[in-house]
């Protein structure tokens, strides 16, 4: 089992948007994600990308989430709503980790988080 790279600070306020998803929001394919995280680090999460001193704009432009149409977007107040942790993880400064504790209640707990999903603009066909 690797040992999860997690940068040290990494606080983010409540406000700032998080993108959660290439796509809408999808219980199979978040558990597919958190069971791949589980395999390598021993921790069911799920990715994420953080608009922390960038634009939602900008960050959206940027690989890996240029791949994809749409966006499942959330705060991090909604996210630590649903009593998650986000972990900065991962070398990349915008990435951070939700981890999901048990996985069927937490891929659950995140479905019902506030999120909207937008048209990605950007989005290379």
């Amino acid at each position: 089992m690797k040992q999860r790279y997690v940068r040290p600070g990494g606080g983010l306020s409540d406000e700032t948007i998080v993108v959660v998803r290439g796509g809408a929001l999808d219980a199979t394919l978040l558990a597919e994600d958190a069971r791949k995280a589980h395999a390598v680090y021993g921790v069911y999460a799920v990715s994420v990308f953080a608009a922390d001193g960038v634009s939602i704009d900008e960050l959206v432009q940027s690989t890996p989430l240029v791949r994809f149409g749409s966006l499942t977007l959330m705060t991090v107040g909604a996210i630590r709503a649903g009593g998650f942790e986000l972990v900065p993880s991962g070398r990349n400064p915008l990435h951070h980790s939700v981890d999901l504790g048990d996985l069927g209640a937490g891929v659950d707990r995140l479905l019902r988080c506030e999120h909207r999903t937008i048209v990605n603009p950007y989005h290379e066909s």
